[in-house]
């Protein structure tokens, strides 16, 4: 791939942080333990906590987006984000995906199991069904028109750039797990014994897995779970943005416009955040995708209509051999498939 790569590295422009700032209010007596060896409880207090089991969440993390994924709010993009920010200052409501998250983060970074802690502790707004979110749910809150943070700042105005802890394992290694980088705007996975910040999350109404997730057409398949349809095969060659997307706008699949429901034309290059939600967290190796709904899809990158921080000098990407998302040159090669 081309020397751009370089500029979306998960630490190219920044140091991680390697020692908490503060202990989090809510973070329980095992991250309380962990930031003061030297306190009360001593040595004898650091070396407990260091030693506590893994811990468990109350409910698996949410691997699929089960609504409609959030785009910035620019022109001509679907279900743009959305929030309530009145009715009450500490927390801020997803009206796209019926997420309540807390508002404001303590200057904490921690390890992966102290974050899960952290989250299972909160009481706040008379709730106690707080957890840290999955990588879906996390990614939901990016904002791919900004960077330096990567999200909404009148919803989140005090949100830092840092790196935020997702409940989601990695597949393939059981000692890293998925964090997303709000300086840039990322998913990624890293060591669970790094230090990182979170954010909180709950689901104002309760979880719902619909029985079936992707309705099988011969040339589409239809997301249930997000409303999205989706082009099945794929261009069988790697071509540069524009090509991309003139490709989909050009792109007929489901017989004429004004058809049936599903048999129209409006095909367009998906966003970041939309092609994120074809990606499968279950599966151990390339590609990370549902196989049996988009067969023979090469684990490539495959480019998204998202510019980074909205200026056209560099477009984002997906990269389906193992799930993240990087930044490039838009004239270099890569694979599309058309959503609508």
């Amino acid at each position: 791939m081309g020397v751009a790569h370089g500029l979306g590295g998960c630490r190219d422009g920044k140091v991680a942080p390697s020692e908490p700032v503060t202990s989090s209010a809510a973070g329980g007596a095992a991250l309380a333990a962990a930031t003061k060896a030297d306190g009360a409880g001593g040595a004898a207090g650091a070396a407990a906590a260091a030693k506590a089991a893994p811990f468990v969440p109350r409910e698996p993390p949410e691997a699929w987006a089960t609504w409609p994924m959030p785009n910035a709010q620019l022109p001509g993009l679907a279900n743009p984000q959305s929030y309530d920010t009145t009715s009450n200052r500490l927390v801020v409501t997803d009206l796209v995906t019926n997420l309540m998250w807390q508002r404001d983060v303590e200057n904490t970074f921690v390890p992966f199991d102290d974050a899960q802690r952290a989250c299972a502790a909160l009481r706040l707004i008379g709730h106690d069904d707080w957890r840290l979110p999955s990588r879906i749910e996390l990614i939901s809150l990016l904002d791919m028109a900004r960077t330096q943070p990567s999200i909404n700042t009148e919803a989140f105005p005090n949100a830092p750039p840092e790196w935020f802890w997702t409940s989601t394992t990695a597949s393939d290694d059981p000692t890293s797990a998925w964090y997303v980088y709000f300086y840039a705007g990322y998913p990624k996975t890293d060591s669970k014994g790094n230090r990182f910040s979170y954010r909180c999350v709950r689901s104002v109404t309760p979880r719902v897995h619909p029985a079936t997730h992707y309705e099988v057409l011969p040339d589409r398949v239809r997301d249930l779970w997000t409303g999205l349809t989706w082009q099945r095969a794929v261009l069988d060659k790697q071509v540069p943005l524009t090509v991309a997307r003139d490709y989909c706008a050009h792109l007929k699949l489901g017989g004429k416009s004004g058809g049936k429901t599903g048999e129209k034309h409006g095909w367009r290059l998906p966003t970041e955040g939309e092609l994120f939600t074809l990606v499968d967290e279950s599966a151990t190796r390339s590609p990370r995708i549902d196989a049996a709904a988009f067969p023979d899809t090469p684990g490539e990158p495959f480019w998204s209509s998202s510019y980074f921080a909205n200026g056209p000098a560099m477009s984002w990407y997906v990269a389906f051999d193992n799930g993240d998302g990087r930044y490039v040159f838009p004239i270099e090669k890569h694979r599309v498939r058309c959503v609508q």
